[in-house]
């Protein structure tokens, strides 16, 4: 994992949620969640590439998210509603961040029947140097750009790469703090568990 550069841009740092609390509160949420599991899906915070894989807090809800992509043209998360979407904030600077691109791009693939959509959320770099990784690692992923961080602040990023798992119904249903393998079939089908048991959990939600 990688922390956010230091900028001169005093807003870098400002509102960040606390990310010993943020896991505190994603344990707890982990907990009920193999408790109710409809699937007996297995949701350990720990990932054994050491990746943490932790559910989105029940009662917190999903920050909008509308950003312009390196054409200029503004995306939506909203628009998005009806498929699966990560949400993946990285930076140029990220050695993980840059390790795991490609393996998206193997994981969009083998989610194509889904619609399943990857969107590269950039952190605070000008479009060129982005533009250019693009180009230099053949990537056909969504890409948009954060330019000020007001993204990351909002969505309570704290290193980097964080990726969102958006359900179909434009909830966040999971955060993973840590580089994944994506071409990783172990991963595949973890990631495959989890959006087929949320749904189930919706439901148990709503019955209550």
């Amino acid at each position: 994992m990688a922390v956010p550069q230091a900028s001169g841009d005093t807003r870098a740092t400002e509102g960040i949620v606390s990310p010993k609390r943020f896991v505190l509160l994603n344990r707890r949420q982990a907990s009920l969640l193999v408790a109710a599991s409809v699937l007996g899906a297995r949701l350990d915070a720990q990932a054994a590439d050491g990746a943490r894989w932790l559910p989105w807090p029940d009662t917190l809800p999903t920050p909008e998210l509308h950003l312009p992509d390196l054409n200029g043209k503004a995306w939506d998360l909203a628009q998005e509603q009806g498929a699966p979407v990560l949400v993946n904030f990285w930076a140029t600077w990220c050695e993980p961040c840059r390790a795991e691109m490609k393996s998206f791009e193997v994981l969009e693939r083998q989610f194509k029947a889904q619609r399943l959509k990857v969107v590269a959320v950039n952190y605070k770099e000008a479009r060129e140097p982005v533009q250019r990784f693009r180009e230099a690692y053949g990537l056909s992923l969504a890409f948009v750009r954060d330019s000020y961080g007001d993204a990351a602040r909002t969505w309570g990023v704290t290193v980097f790469p964080t990726t969102f798992v958006i359900g179909t119904a434009g909830r966040a249903v999971l955060r993973i703090e840590g580089e994944v393998d994506w071409g990783n079939a172990a991963n595949q089908k973890r990631l495959q568990a989890f959006l087929q048991m949320q749904p189930a959990w919706q439901t148990a939600r709503a019955t209550i």
